[in-house]
């Protein structure tokens, strides 16, 4: 192979099956660290960029009935699985075609998302899971907005990283938890190490709380904390202890419903928004929704019933569906403005309310 790949610190297994490998022309490799080894390369007789994934795995995992469903499933919000093997003694590799766009959490540290794009995204990710936990009994027990793809061109969600898959039990009505992001586990894996059908439902939940905008500090995990959390940890600062006391910190916040704080969603956001996040997060999976077809009914509840806000540095854009658009500023003298257009017209000023940005809100939505 030609080209350098700086795999060095991936297992040799895994190496050696990449350069081996006759029907793929492998050029880049990126260390997902935990999220497992991915490589990129084209397929010689296809010509499609594909990827290729290996998760940590079991002798068995390729003839599991979990890796059999897989293969077979075709649905327009899943990632398509070309192939599927076990790559002893550890790994399972995974062969998909590439996406566009790349994961959602990247998009989303680099756009905007107004509140009706990250509805339809979330709407499209119900839609996945649907086929996941209706048609097949499957949950994916590490959805996040890393492991959700973005086609770009038709702006469609696709759940990836399918390495967490499970099937459920028959005799219960949950499985076990997985080795997920820590952050995204549901209180219930944390506190019996138990994952349910509405598990995945809080991990969506999460997803739509941060497409809406609310306080999620990924970058900067220690904020999350409160000060007197912060003041509990700073006496672990340099000690093998500082990683345990962190992990129990965040653990307690989950377990009480507190890791996602629905109150930090921007205000201008109505509040049946709110009302959704609080159920699909509640600490109680019993008190959520009980499948995806519900949480996607209030979705598109949301959809219909109010315009769709777009909040840039200095101002808040509000479309709606009749081609009237709004937006709502501070002039130079910090006076709240409303503008107006319809259909691409000419913005418009709108005086009719007191300079109250509640005011101003209310005369933009109606």
């Amino acid at each position: 192979m030609s080209i350098e790949l700086n795999d060095i610190e991936c297992p040799k297994e895994i190496r050696d099956f990449v350069r081996t490998n006759k029907d793929i022309i492998v050029n880049e490799y990126v260390d997902r660290g935990c999220n497992g080894e991915v490589y990129f390369g084209v397929r010689k007789k296809m010509g499609d960029e594909v990827v290729l994934k290996f998760y940590i795995s079991n002798e068995n995992y390729d003839s599991s009935e979990e890796a059999v469903i897989l293969r077979s499933i075709d649905h327009e919000n899943i990632l398509r699985i070309h192939d599927l093997r076990f790559i002893p003694p550890y790994s399972a590799f995974f062969l998909s075609p590439k996406i566009s766009g790349g994961d959602l959490q990247t998009y989303l540290d680099n756009n905007v998302v107004s509140s009706k794009k990250a509805l339809e995204l979330v709407a499209g990710i119900l839609k996945g899971t649907t086929e996941l936990h209706t048609k097949h009994e499957l949950v994916h027990r590490d959805l996040k907005p890393g492991n959700v793809l973005l086609d770009l061109p038709s702006y469609r969600p696709i759940i990836a990283d399918l390495g967490s898959v499970k099937k459920m039990s028959e005799a219960n009505n949950y499985t076990t938890t997985s080795k997920a992001t820590r952050l995204y586990l549901p209180p219930e894996s944390i506190v019996d190490e138990q994952y349910y059908f509405q598990s995945d439902l809080y991990q969506i939940g999460l997803i739509l709380f941060q497409l809406l905008g609310g306080y999620f500090p990924l970058e900067t995990p220690v904020d999350f904390l409160s000060k007197r959390e912060k003041a509990k940890l700073d006496k672990h600062i340099g000690k093998p202890s500082w990683t345990t006391e962190f992990d129990n910190l965040i653990d307690t916040k989950i377990v009480k419903g507190k890791i996602a704080d629905t109150n930090s969603i921007p205000p201008f956001l109505d509040a049946p928004f709110k009302r959704v996040l609080n159920k699909s997060l509640h600490k109680d999976y019993k008190m959520r929704f009980q499948n995806p077809s519900e949480f996607l009914i209030e979705i598109h509840k949301l959809l219909r019933a109010f315009p769709s806000y777009s909040h840039h540095s200095d101002q808040l854009l509000i479309a709606h569906d009749d081609g009237v658009e709004c937006k709502i500023y501070n002039d130079r003298k910090g006076n709240i403005v409303v503008e107006k257009k319809k259909n691409g017209g000419s913005w418009r000023k709108q005086n009719k309310h007191d300079g109250s940005f509640e005011s101003a809100l209310q005369l933009a939505k109606n």
